[in-house]
Parts: C-alpha cells; sequence; structure tokens
C-alpha cells in the first residue's frame, strides 16, 4: 500500500463532456447540497417525513400516489418490456394476441427476464406498433389520468437480459433478434420505444425516467437512450451490492456520468452493506462524497441496503446528509495521486478511488470540519476507496 503525495491537474473542461440534448429544468430539483430519491414508498408510513430534513426527497421512483407532499415528484411504475398487469397473464395474451408475445431461442421459453413467486410478467414485443399503443392506452393513459406527471419505465437493459429472439404469427416463426448480448436491433428497438413513450407523453406534461444499466452496450448507444428519456436512473451508483465501485471501474463510470449530469436529470442508486441506518458510516460518507463529486445541476441520491437482496420501500435518513455545503463552484479535478477534489461554495469533497492506494491531499487553506465534526487543516490522508465532505 503506498502514500502518493496530492497535487491538482486541471481537466481540460468543456473538452471532457460530450455535447448532448439539455433537458427541461425540474424546478423541484436544487442544483446545489444534497438532493434526494425515494426508491419506491410502499413501507414509508409518514411521507412528510420527505421534506422534515436538511436534504429532502425530490423524487419518487414507483410512488404508489401521485398526490404527494409540495415539492416532491412522483412516478408510476412500469417494467419496460414487460406487461405491468400480472393480471393478463401469458394465457391470456396467448389467446387474444400470440403475436406480442416474445420468446427465447427455443421457441418455447417466454422471455421473461424475472421470474416470481406468481410466475412471470408477460414479455411483449415493444416494436410492435400495436402493441405501443395497447401498452401506453391501456397501462401509462390511466396513470396520468390519475394525476402521475412523470412515468418510472424499469430495466431499460440494453444488453437483452431476458434474452428474447422472436414471436410466433401465427405458426410462423418471426425472428427479431440474436437472443445475445450487443444486438444492436434490439437496442434501437428500445431506444424507439423510449422515444415513443417520451413523444406521447411530453404533450401531455408528463416525463419520462428510465433505469437504464451503463455497462449493456458502448456509451455512444448508452448516451442515445438516455438522451430519448428525461430522467436517468442509475441503479449501480458508486455503491453496488453492499460494495464500492473503485479503480478502473469507478473512473469508467464517473467519466460517463460527467457527460451526462450537466445536461440531464439523474438518480444515482446507491447500495450499502446491510440496513442504511446501520451502514458504516466510511461507506456513506462514500457515497455522499462521490454524489457531489459527480453531480449536475438536477442531479439526486438514492441509499438502499443490500443484504441478500437489496432492500427498497423504506424512507431512511442518516444525520450525514444534513450537510449544509452549498453549491459546487468548479468541475472536479484529478490529482496526480489519482484522488478527486471539488470545491463548493461551503465546501469540499474528495474521493479517493483507488481500492490500494492512500492518497494525502494537501488542503486549501483554513479550518475545515469533517461530518464527524472534527476539525482539520493543512494536510489529510486517504484511505483506499474513501470519501470526505468538509465544510466551512
Amino acid at each position: 500500500m503506498k502514500t502518493l503525495l496530492y497535487s491538482f491537474l486541471i481537466l481540460s473542461g468543456p473538452t471532457l463532456f460530450a455535447q448532448h440534448k439539455r433537458s427541461d429544468p425540474f424546478p423541484e430539483i436544487p442544483s446545489g447540497g444534497i438532493a434526494l430519491a425515494q426508491t419506491f414508498d410502499s413501507k414509508v408510513t409518514d411521507p412528510s417525513q420527505y421534506t422534515a430534513h436538511l436534504s429532502k426527497v425530490c423524487y419518487i421512483w414507483g410512488a404508489l400516489k401521485a398526490e404527494q407532499p409540495a415539492g416532491v415528484i412522483a412516478s408510476k411504475y412500469f417494467p419496460s418490456i414487460r406487461t405491468p398487469d400480472k393480471k393478463l397473464s401469458i394465457a391470456w395474451y396467448q389467446e387474444h394476441h400470440p403475436d406480442w408475445v416474445m420468446y427465447q431461442e427455443d421457441r418455447i421459453t417466454p422471455a421473461y427476464g424475472y421470474v416470481y413467486s406468481y410466475g412471470g410478467l408477460t414479455p411483449l414485443d415493444v416494436s410492435n406498433p400495436e402493441v405501443q399503443e395497447f401498452y401506453f392506452n391501456t397501462f401509462i393513459l390511466p396513470a396520468v389520468k390519475s394525476g402521475y406527471k412523470m412515468v418510472a419505465m424499469d430495466n431499460v437493459d440494453l444488453g437483452n437480459w431476458p434474452k428474447s429472439a422472436g414471436h410466433f404469427k401465427g405458426k410462423e416463426w418471426v425472428q427479431l433478434y440474436t437472443g445475445k448480448k450487443d444486438d444492436p436491433v434490439f437496442q434501437q428497438n428500445m431506444i424507439s420505444w423510449m422515444q415513443y413513450l417520451s413523444a406521447k407523453l411530453r404533450p401531455l406534461g408528463v416525463r419520462v425516467s428510465a433505469n437504464i444499466k451503463a455497462t449493456t452496450a458502448s456509451a455512444e448507444v448508452i448516451l442515445k437512450v438516455i438522451d430519448a428519456v428525461d430522467m436517468w436512473v442509475d441503479e449501480n451508483g458508486f455503491c453496488h451490492r453492499g460494495e464500492n465501485i473503485t479503480g478502473a471501474a469507478w473512473k469508467k463510470a464517473f467519466l460517463f456520468l460527467r457527460k451526462v449530469a450537466p445536461v440531464k436529470a439523474y438518480v444515482s442508486i446507491n447500495q450499502v452493506k446491510g440496513l442504511v441506518p446501520q451502514a458504516p458510516a466510511a461507506q456513506i460518507e462514500w457515497v455522499l462524497a462521490n454524489y457531489l463529486l459527480s453531480r449536475g445541476p438536477q442531479s439526486l441520491l438514492a441509499l438502499a441496503g443490500y443484504g441478500k437482496t437489496t432492500v427498497y420501500h423504506y424512507f431512511d435518513y442518516r444525520k450525514e446528509m444534513d450537510v449544509a455545503i452549498g453549491e459546487p463552484v468548479a468541475e472536479p479535478e484529478e490529482s496526480s495521486s489519482g484522488a478527486w477534489i471539488r470545491p463548493y461554495t461551503r465546501g469540499l469533497c474528495l474521493v479517493n478511488p483507488s481500492a490500494v492506494n492512500v492518497a494525502a491531499v494537501q488542503l486549501p487553506k483554513g479550518k475545515w470540519k469533517t461530518l464527524q465534526g472534527n476539525v482539520i487543516e493543512n494536510e489529510v490522508n486517504m484511505d483506499p476507496a474513501s470519501g470526505l465532505v468538509l465544510t466551512r
């Protein structure tokens, strides 16, 4: 384990970023501090908690009700390529719309993707204009009429995770995809499906958020599907399944995010070890520091616990979130040691993404307060895979 000394290397500013379509702003999301998102809410008994703390919830992914406290955006959940209504079973679709059902390469197994205790949600051919119209009119439009101003499209995964291959038209097999990952036709159909939904919903004053896994296709393709929606929900974040993302994987994720966050609403979901209230303080600070380092003017942070599975639905607030750090005043900068730093009007955030190296960071002049209430100055040694959030 080596100790590396910190010195600034100024990034090339705008040349770091690709030029992408800027989303209309969400007035509910503040451009500074820590803005929160809630991932599902079936276990939340008191929604007033969302706005009772310094850092407030601005958005709910998969809200049970459209009506929420002032300043909180509710989105209705939909599985992107499966029927949202489990009452419409695969037997129903096979009887009424057999050519809409997607199968794997064996032409027998439905391309469910996920199978639950009750079975799987019927996989649909969302490239079919009839399916698109049925999905929109039957499932999405009633949600809009009930008051939702946003839809949450889940599993917009361009890697063809269900291994979809084709469907039947009568007795004839229609091959749509290879059933493999990295299928350009599958990817384009997913992009077109998101574009269709956005085109239908935006005139109604309704926006589209999508859970898009950035590692399932090339960066160019992922950027196209992100551009098609109003908000990117990133379920990987910088802490996934209880483990901090570090090293080369961290840098790839961070640099990609810095192409998107300046121009697009973004939710960073971070799955910490164990339940959120008991998660290690160092890991919570790692998550907060990474969020502040990478955030754009419309970025949100969501915390979830992780044991054997991800623990969503609960509202958990950590005291570390009560940090008044202000607005970012510059872009992130990388040091020769590999540590990163970003100044805010009332503080600093620092991240050491290395899994093996300690970084010695020379702080700007003055006294700095840690989240634990300690005062530091001059220099700080950052452990591997660690973050620091400091205030004046």
